[in-house]
């Protein structure tokens, strides 16, 4: 598995923020894959606890919620975040799922297949632990996208900085639209699939998602010899960022993500 963020402050912080976009997505993910009150549900890589909160929200009381994080410091920030008592946070592999017991009614994910090395053998070690005619449900982005328009310099040659340094970590930047070949791949039926995505311009525009994602793969870049952190300037990278798409009247849109989701077949 390679993460792109080394940071784990830095991290946690990040994947705070980025729930407030990709939080609502991810809600409406679950309702159109029906998951439901009672029902108990292993979140991969729980990060900082944000869809292990969410799916507590559908399960209610009377259902659990396990997240499995490989990170220690995440899973402790996790748990400091969340005061329901129906939800557990794990440190664990979620290649393996060495530390997961089977038996549970849904395996949900957002933002991990794509770290993954192998993602269809990820989804069938994840369908091992769902019992049959449980759910599979996994939400992924398509980051070789427009993420402004209009395309202008600095949004192009940072976008580009970070998509050059995934090809060569070897992260998927495409997992979204390759959900659906992953399911069949691992042995599950063809998932249903819903793809969405938020955009907003004007002075409230989300560039500082782009600056946060940007800022926190820089150790990255500099490793891998894309680009060095004067070059990106974290510090002004937000402000820059908007101030270039609002003199052009322009809007930011963010990643597009496929949600897919399949039931678990018997035998």
């Amino acid at each position: 598995m390679s993460y792109p963020f080394a940071d784990r402050a830095a991290e946690d912080e990040r994947l705070i923020a980025q729930g407030r976009l990709f939080d609502p997505l991810t809600r409406r993910l679950f309702q159109e894959a029906g998951l439901a009150p009672g029902m108990r549900v292993l979140d991969l890589g729980s990060g900082a606890g944000n869809v292990s909160r969410l799916a507590a929200e559908f399960v209610g009381p009377g259902g659990f919620v396990v997240g499995v994080e490989r990170d220690p410091a995440a899973v402790e920030l996790a748990r400091r975040r969340t005061d329901a008592a129906h939800v557990e946070f794990r440190v664990g592999d979620v290649q393996t799922l060495n530390e997961v017991e089977d038996g549970f009614d849904a395996v949900v994910g957002r933002l991990v297949v794509m770290y993954l090395t192998d993602p269809a053998a990820a989804l069938s070690r994840a369908a091992t632990r769902v019992r049959p005619g449980g759910l599979i449900c996994v939400q992924e982005p398509d980051l070789a996208y427009l993420s402004v328009s209009p395309q202008t310099p600095l949004w192009g040659q940072v976008h580009g900085y970070f998509l050059e340094a995934l090809e060569k970590a070897g992260i998927e930047r495409r997992m979204g639209p390759s959900l659906y070949t992953a399911f069949r791949a691992a042995g599950l039926p063809g998932p249903s699939l819903l793809i969405e995505t938020f955009a907003s311009g004007g002075p409230d525009a989300p560039a500082w998602a782009w600056a946060n994602v940007i800022s926190a793969a820089v150790p990255l870049m500099e490793r891998l010899g894309v680009a060095t952190r004067a070059e990106v300037d974290p510090h002004t990278l937000a402000d820059r960022l908007l101030a270039e798409i609002l003199a052009q009247d322009g809007c930011v849109i963010g990643p597009p993500m496929t949600g897919a989701w399949a039931t678990v077949p018997a035998g």
